[in-house]
């Protein structure tokens, strides 16, 4: 979402973006350790539950409000994401 709303900023005409992973997934480099899906797995689990991560539910109400609910700063303002959510 940071490069996205630096394009934003930087006047690119964004008209999508897809979130790279929806739930913890098997690396090459890493196996199961990797864990920055938008649900969590538990892998020691059999049945391998998930559950909704805070990014999850931020991304689901983002989705929801079509976006609105970033506010896009202006150039000369902070750019750390920090300031933005």
């Amino acid at each position: 979402m940071g490069s996205t709303l630096d394009a934003i900023r930087n006047g690119v005409n964004v008209r999508g973006y897809f979130a790279w992973a929806l739930m913890d997934l098997f690396e090459l480099l890493a196996g199961y350790e990797s864990k920055y899906g938008l649900y969590r797995v538990d892998f020691d689990d059999e049945r391998r539950p998930r559950q909704a991560r805070l990014s999850a539910r931020w991304y689901s109400s983002f989705l929801k409000k079509n976006g609105s609910s970033i506010r896009v700063p202006r150039v000369q303002e902070d750019l750390r994401l920090t300031t933005i959510f």
